[in-house]
């Protein structure tokens, strides 16, 4: 199992990397995040397209009655759908949908205690600023597990300060593990292929 912070780093390239995808890969490669997502974390993934769906639904709006081109309904005029703009919503719809499934994918495999230790190796380099990056990954430890325990509709506040007043000791432990071969191997693989599909794109 690759370390949560290089899980973090994949993730984050990939959903920048299929902005340059065209759209034939863009389908294959998001209907393989979907799948792994339904597979994987059905309840998540569903949870991420509710809450998103009113965005995706301006997305496809924006770009079908902003984009030039072809009228779909000419009778309309100007207030028409475009064919081009269909297409380009669509494009930009199968961005967003591979982001929020493989996200999904990625919560339900590093689980909150490894997401946070991921973030700890991410923010090492502001270690150098004298930043206390330990006391900052624990501190989101501590906001994801309440979230978490939190009954649903419930303001922060209120559970912070049911928190505060049980008086229940909470130990937190931050698990920090080195980096391996595979990780590294994977790193150097993931430069490599964006340097190569960036220097294809120019």
């Amino acid at each position: 199992m690759l370390h949560p912070t290089v899980r973090l780093i994949v993730w984050s390239a990939l959903a920048v990397l299929v902005q340059w995808l065209p759209l034939g890969a863009l389908s294959l490669i998001c209907v393989a995040a979907l799948a792994a997502a339904v597979w994987l974390a059905p309840a998540r993934l569903a949870q991420l397209l509710k809450r998103t769906r009113w965005l995706m639904l301006a997305l496809m709006l924006i770009f079908a009655l902003a984009t030039p081109g072809m009228y779909l309904l000419p009778a309309l005029g100007g207030i028409s759908p475009t064919e081009e703009g269909m297409w380009l919503g669509f494009e930009h719809l199968l961005r967003l949908l591979f982001v929020l499934s493989s996200l999904a994918a990625l919560l339900h495999l590093t689980g909150p205690e490894g997401l946070v230790a991921g973030l700890h190796g991410l923010i090492w380099p502001l270690s150098w600023a004298g930043l206390d990056r330990r006391r900052m990954a624990l501190r989101l430890m501590l906001v994801l597990h309440y979230a978490e325990q939190a009954p649903p509709g419930r303001h922060w506040r209120e559970w912070l300060q049911g928190a505060a007043e049980s008086g229940e000791p909470r130990r937190f432990v931050l698990q920090v593990a080195p980096l391996h071969a595979i990780d590294f191997a994977v790193l150097a693989g993931l430069t490599f292929s964006a340097a190569a599909l960036i220097g294809s794109q120019s």
